[in-house]
């Protein structure tokens, strides 16, 4: 194998200049002195065989070597920073020091169920309530051991698995033409003005709706956007427009709104655990399939096949 001399001290030394054009600002922002950037950086160029910086304009701008290398230098960087991490979660998991990271937006019923889950003695640094993208970021990091959110997550290197899942109603103001069905077939919605809720909160449940609808044929005329349902259900009782959402994000319920039921069954709220697949620790594991157990009427029973249904 071949042997290396480059210190990742001249990388991130490196980086930081390329960021901020000197050695000056760059030792400030890593709290270095500017000649022991400068020396980290011409050590780094020396091993290199080619300065990777020029000097332009009064600023340090990589040479075109530097741009080959740059990109180079900063994913080494970012995957040292990732493998620290990642040791520093096995060592807590192994001490059963459990990190927990969960969506702010939950619904009620699953964030009692994780407050139960929290095993004997665990403090308030062992949690963190975030946005789902936020706690995919920390768990795929290894800075979280566990984390809950809305479904679907994309990242194949997590283990996901399903614990909530509730169908989509629509939120209407009392009185609209809508309110008096007993369910509201999808695409009556299509001339309706819509508000969407938490679409920056959890994109990929948004993206999913509206994709839905125009499968359907069915475009959502979007009018405005509410950070937390009770935001959405005081603009539908506005009559600004009407929104999707499940029952328990509706949950308490104003007087002058309305849940009607949708005709389908295909829109739904997932809510689910999630847990780094090349984690080999039974204190994880055990705690997923507590999560999965405690979780189970919450989730819809699995159809029997028909073989069953007819015996």
């Amino acid at each position: 194998m071949r042997r290396f001399n480059i210190k990742m001290d001249g990388q991130i030394a490196a980086l930081a200049v390329a960021e901020k054009g000197s050695y000056s600002a760059a030792g400030k922002s890593l709290d270095m002195t500017t000649s022991a950037v400068r020396k980290q950086v011409e050590g780094l160029s020396t091993e290199v065989g080619t300065p990777i910086f020029q000097r332009l304009g009064g600023r340090l701008k990589p040479t075109k070597a530097g741009d080959i290398y740059l990109p180079d230098i900063r994913e080494s960087v970012r995957r040292a920073r990732v493998g620290f991490d990642r040791v520093q979660s096995f060592v807590r998991a192994q001490a059963k020091d459990l990190r927990i990271g969960y969506s702010s937006h939950l619904p009620d019923k699953l964030l009692e169920t994780i407050v139960q889950l929290y095993p004997e003695g665990i403090g308030p640094s062992g949690r963190e309530s975030l946005l789902t993208h936020q706690v995919v970021s920390r768990v795929l990091h290894g800075k979280l051991h566990v984390g809950f959110g809305f479904l679907p997550v994309h990242e194949p290197e997590l283990l996901v698995r399903p614990l909530m899942q509730e169908s989509l109603m629509a939120c209407l103001p009392a009185g609209h033409r809508l309110s008096g069905r007993p369910s509201i077939d999808v695409k009556e919605l299509e001339n309706e003005p819509m508000i969407a809720v938490a679409r920056r909160a959890v994109p990929d449940i948004h993206k999913e709706i509206t994709e839905y609808f125009e499968g359907e044929g069915i475009s959502l005329r979007f009018v405005g956007d509410a950070y937390l349902p009770r935001e959405a259900q005081w603009l539908v009782s506005r009559r600004i427009g009407l929104a999707l959402m499940s029952r328990s994000f509706a949950t308490p319920l104003r007087p002058d709104v309305v849940l009607r039921p949708l005709s389908t069954k295909f829109l739904t709220v997932k809510s689910g655990i999630f847990a780094r697949r090349d984690h080999h620790i039974s204190y994880i594991k055990e705690f997923i399939d507590a999560a999965s157990a405690t979780t189970a009427a919450l989730r819809p029973k699995p159809a029997k096949p028909k073989s069953e249904e007819t015996q």
